[in-house]
This record gives structure tokens, C-alpha cells and sequence, in this order.
């Protein structure tokens, strides 16, 4: 389906056509009829009514609300009940009838009242726990929330709840585990890492929604970080020998798990998000405040709060070993990797054995920050070449990037005079200018060629 924006432009290109003689009116009548012209200014219309429509419904549900709150206390609970079930039922069966018109107009506000639907479910769960005096954790809210609105997801399979689902299971991971060691939450969230990726992942597929995989990916990857940390804390504060190698794993799990991650729907996804999240811990940690105290290594035993923290850790693991197996026969029946996924697994086992080294050793002052500054380096090189191999935008401005943020962050961090940070930036910007034109410039010299041939994707 093209967009609405071409289908402007191509009208617009068509009509100088037509005028120029350069396509016949009956040419152009067909491509009318193909791309409906007819219907562009119509939808014009229909955009701004459905404009005025959510404006006109947003002002009524807030004098609702306003209403509802003047007379919430006088009313009796019976009454507050048939209000809150009857707002519920109302607005998602309008929208669930609205979501199935064909009118794209239609569908979306009936995607929009859908949406309202799954968060009126937490306001029935507040206000029905506080009518009939239930008590519970504030995770608890959340995450059947975010299960509730899961379920609406699966069932309609739109990529709006999912993610909204996401958003209300990951604030109940971040807020304080309950104290009852034995509930089943306690168990869910333990184990929450591995949890997430069966619910959300087979979503991502159902809908076949490239953002909603994207997002679970960063999902998993935030929660699963999150857990390793939490490990990590606890472990160095009773002094474990199992801290330095939880640190090794907060560093290299992540990004080797994703890059071993390929799909046929979206194959660059994840390798995209691994060479970012190893840009951020670079970027991060090349900063030298972070090398100038180690961890006190102990050789206390586990405690009973690790093991669900290392279960994640070693299914994760496992996880990855069978993905880079995969991955090595991608290319035949031959186990080979490529020469880039070597290079980037072996710069990861680099930064793992850093961290190890300022364990054990002491803190690495100068070659700590050195070496993250060295990954950075090799990171742009390797998205620039690439970028230029492939004609493709995006690791081009990647690779840049992230030489600018390395010069302009070199220079913030050391005391460098207001001259030297003026000619810094100037540089870095006729740096960017010069080339972006140069880029662009090879990119359409490249594109007759080697695209037409088959040979790489269009410039993206």
C-alpha cells in the first residue's frame, strides 16, 4: 500500500507531465484511477473532521470525568460500578466496530478508542480494588494491567496495545519486588527476562509489525539488563567471586545475543540494535570516571537471591550459543562465520576480558577509557565500510555520528579552552557537511549501477 505522500506527489509530477506532453491524458487517466487522485482532497476532508472529532471527544470525556469526580462520593457503589463497567463495555465495543470499517479514517479512531479501552482497564482495577477495600502491591496493578491489555492484543492483534501492554509489564518489573518470597508474582517477575520474550516475541509475529519486534527486542534487552545489574549489586555488595564474571555478562550477553538474532522478516533488526547498544556502553565507559575504582572481589559463596538472576543468565546464554551456531550456517552446510560477525564477537570478548582485567588487576585509569575509545573508532570504521559497500544511508550517518560524539565528548571531558572548542566544532561541522555531500554524491553514482544489478539494496 503507498503512501499517502507519494500518491501528492505523483498526481503533482503527473499533472507537469501531462501539461508537458511528455504522458497522454489517457496515461494519466489511468494512473488516476490506479493511485486515486479523486480521492486525495476527500481524504483531506475526512482527516480534518476526524480531527475535529477527537477533539470534540476528548473534550466530552473530560467533562465526564469532571463530572463523574463532582458526584463520584454521592453516588452509591452500585451506581459507581454499572458507570465504570458500562464506560468499559461502550467504549471498546464502539471501538472494536469502528477498528473493522474499511475507511481508514474509521479504523484508526476505532484503534484510538481500543487503545482508550485497554487504559480504562487499570482505572476499573484502582477504583474496584478502593471501592471494595482490596489491598495490594502497586507491581501487582501493573502487571495484570499489562496482561489484561496483552490479551486484547493477541486477540485483535494490534501493535498499539502490545506495546502499550509493554509499557505497563515493564513499570511493574521496576518497581520494588514484593516481600512475600513465595507469591506468584515474586516468581514471575524473577524470571520476568525470559517471560517477556514468550510473551511479546510470537506478537511481534502475529502482527507482523517490524516496530512492535523492535521494541520487544529493547524490551527484553532493558529487562534483562536490569536483572543482571540487580545480580551485580547484590553480588559485590556481599563480596561474591561470582561479581566479576556478572559483570562480564551485563557487558558481552546482550549485544552477542542480539547480533546472533536473524530473522527472514526482519534480518538487520537486531544486528542494528547489538551495534547500538555496544555504541552506548562504549560511549559510556569511555569516559575515565568509571576506571578509577575496582570492585572489592570476595570469595563468599551464592546466595539464594542469585539463583533466579543466574538461571536468566544461563538460559540466555544457552540461548545465544545455539543462535551463533546457527548463524555459522547461514552461509551453507559449512559452519563459517562472517568475517564482520567474527570482528564484532571478537571486540565484545575485548570489552569482557576489560572488565575482568580492572577486576582483578586494579583500576585501569588509562587503558580502560583507552581501549572503549578504540572500540568506538573501529565501530564507525566498520559502519562506514559498510555503508559504502552497501549504498545504504543509515550506517553512514551512524559511523559519523559516532566519531562526532567521540571528539565532541573527548573535548567536554578534558579542560579545553573556549578557542579550542570553537575550532573543535567547526571542524566536526564542515567535517559532517563535506561528507554528507561526498556520500550522497557516491550514492547516486552507485545506484544505476550496482542496484540495478541486483547487487546491493537501495539506498535506504
Amino acid at each position: 500500500m503507498v503512501s499517502e505522500k507519494f500518491r501528492h506527489q505523483l498526481r503533482q509530477e503527473a499533472a507537469n507531465w501531462r501539461d508537458e506532453a511528455l504522458i497522454s491524458p489517457e496515461v494519466f487517466s489511468q494512473l488516476s484511477d490506479r493511485y486515486q487522485f479523486d480521492q486525495l482532497d476527500r481524504s483531506a476532508r475526512n482527516r480534518f473532521v476526524m480531527i475535529l472529532l477527537g477533539l470534540g471527544a476528548i473534550l466530552l470525556g473530560l467533562a465526564a470525568i469532571t463530572f463523574v469526580a463532582a458526584n463520584w462520593q454521592a453516588w452509591s457503589r452500585l451506581a459507581r460500578v454499572v458507570l465504570m463497567m458500562s464506560l468499559f463495555i461502550g467504549v471498546n465495543s464502539g471501538g472494536f466496530f469502528l477498528w473493522r470499517n474499511t475507511q481508514r479514517g474509521w479504523s484508526r479512531l476505532g484503534q484510538a478508542l481500543l487503545l482508550l479501552g485497554g487504559l480504562l482497564i487499570g482505572a476499573n482495577l484502582a477504583l474496584f480494588s478502593q471501592m471494595f477495600h482490596q489491598t495490594g502491591s502497586i507491581h501487582e496493578l501493573y502487571l495484570i494491567w499489562g496482561l489484561a491489555v496483552l490479551a486484547m492484543a493477541y486477540s485483535l492483534r494490534l501493535t498499539s496495545l502490545g506495546v502499550l501492554s509493554m509499557l505497563l509489564t515493564m513499570q511493574g518489573d521496576f518497581v520494588v519486588l514484593p516481600s512475600d518470597p513465595q507469591s506468584l508474582w515474586t516468581l514471575f517477575l524473577q524470571y520476568f527476562p525470559l517471560v517477556s520474550i514468550l510473551l511479546f516475541l510470537p506478537l511481534a509475529y502475529w502482527c507482523k509489525s517490524r516496530w512492535l519486534a523492535g521494541l520487544t527486542l529493547v524490551f527484553v534487552s532493558i529487562i534483562l539488563q536490569l536483572h543482571l545489574v540487580r545480580a551485580l549489586e547484590a553480588a559485590s555488595w556481599d563480596e561474591m567471586w561470582i561479581a566479576p564474571y556478572l559483570m562480564v555478562a551485563a557487558t558481552c550477553l546482550i549485544p552477542l545475543l542480539l547480533w546472533a538474532y536473524r530473522d527472514r522478516h526482519w534480518p538487520h533488526l537486531a544486528p542494528n540494535l547489538a551495534v547500538f547498544y555496544v555504541s552506548l556502553w562504549s560511549t559510556i565507559f569511555a569516559f575515565h570516571y568509571w576506571w578509577q575504582d575496582s570492585p572489592t572481589i570476595g570469595t563468599a559463596g551464592l546466595s539464594r537471591e542469585l539463583i533466579p538472576p543466574l538461571i536468566n543468565f544461563g538460559c540466555f546464554s544457552l540461548l545465544t550459543v545455539v543462535l551463533w551456531w546457527r548463524l555459522g550456517f547461514i552461509q551453507g552446510s559449512i559452519w563459517r562465520l562472517e568475517l564482520i560477525s567474527t570482528t564484532f564477537a571478537l571486540l565484545l570478548l575485548s570489552l569482557g576480558g576489560l572488565v575482568l582485567w580492572h577486576s582483578w588487576s586494579g583500576p585501569l585509569i588509562v587503558f580502560g577509557p583507552l581501549w572503549c575509545n578504540v572500540v568506538l573508532i573501529l565501530l564507525a570504521i566498520a559502519c562506514i565500510r559498510e555503508a559504502l559497500g552497501k549504498g545504504q544511508r543509515l550506517g553512514f550517518w551512524w559511523g559519523i555520528l559516532l566519531l562526532v560524539e567521540q571528539i565532541l565528548s573527548r573535548m567536554l571531558e578534558y579542560d579545553t579552552g573556549l578557542l579550542a572548542k570553537a575550532l573543535v566544532l567547526f571542524l566536526c561541522g564542515i567535517g559532517v557537511i563535506v561528507a554528507g555531500l561526498w556520500f550522497e554524491r557516491y550514492v547516486r553514482r552507485l545506484e544505476p549501477t550496482a542496484i540495478a544489478s541486483g547487487q546491493i539494496k537501495p539506498a535506504a
